[in-house]
C-alpha cells in the first residue's frame, strides 16, 4: 500500500488504464466555419432529463477556444472498424477532414460517416480544472446506426463485449 500521495499519479494512471472506454471524436466548426475535431475517450452520460453528456479535453487542445456556451458540436461514437479515424483525429499528420468522410449538419457541424452513433449537442458550460476542461453539453439530436462501437482498454482497441451473465442489464 502506498501513502496517500506517494505514487498516487502512477497508481491513478494504472487503475484508469484498466477501465474500458468507448471512443468518440468530437467535431465542431470554429467562428470562421472551419471544421475541427479530436478523439476523446471521455464521453459520459450526465443526466437523462434533460439529456446531457460530459466530455473531457486538454486545455491545450486546438478546439478548446471554440467550446463556449451555445456552440454546437457532435460526439461521433466510433464504430468497431474505425480505428483509423480514432488515430487520425488523435495523432494524424494530415487533415482528418480530408482523410475521412463526413457530412455537415444544417449549421455546418461535422458528422463523421459510418459511426456507431452520433449525438448532436450544444455546449452548456465548460469548467477548467488543472490541465483539462470538462464540457457539459445538452443533447439535441443524433442517431444510433450500429450496435458495435470501438472500445479501448490498456492502450488497446477492441470490438465487442461479452456479457458477464445473461440478463445482467442496467440503465444510466
Amino acid at each position: 500500500m502506498v501513502s496517500e500521495l506517494e505514487g498516487a499519479a502512477d497508481l491513478c494512471q494504472e487503475v484508469m488504464s484498466g477501465m474500458t472506454f468507448g471512443i468518440a471524436v468530437m467535431t465542431l466548426v470554429d467562428t470562421d466555419g472551419q471544421p475541427h475535431g479530436m478523439t476523446i475517450s471521455s464521453l459520459a452520460p450526465l443526466s437523462a432529463d434533460p439529456p446531457t453528456v460530459l466530455m473531457r479535453i486538454g486545455q491545450a487542445a486546438s478546439s478548446r477556444p471554440f467550446l463556449v456556451p451555445g456552440r454546437r458540436l457532435c460526439a461521433n461514437v466510433l464504430a468497431a472498424d474505425q480505428v483509423p479515424q480514432s488515430m487520425g483525429f488523435a495523432f494524424g499528420s494530415e487533415d482528418p477532414f480530408e482523410a475521412f468522410d463526413w457530412e455537415p449538419t444544417a449549421d455546418g457541424t461535422p458528422v463523421l460517416v459510418g459511426t456507431a452513433a452520433h449525438l448532436l449537442c450544444e455546449v452548456e458550460r465548460v469548467v477548467d480544472h488543472h490541465d483539462v476542461s470538462v464540457v457539459f453539453a445538452s443533447v439535441i439530436g443524433g442517431s444510433l446506426d450500429k450496435d458495435e462501437s470501438l472500445i479501448y482498454r490498456r492502450k488497446t482497441y477492441y470490438r465487442g463485449l461479452l456479457p458477464v451473465e445473461p440478463g445482467a442489464t442496467g440503465n444510466w
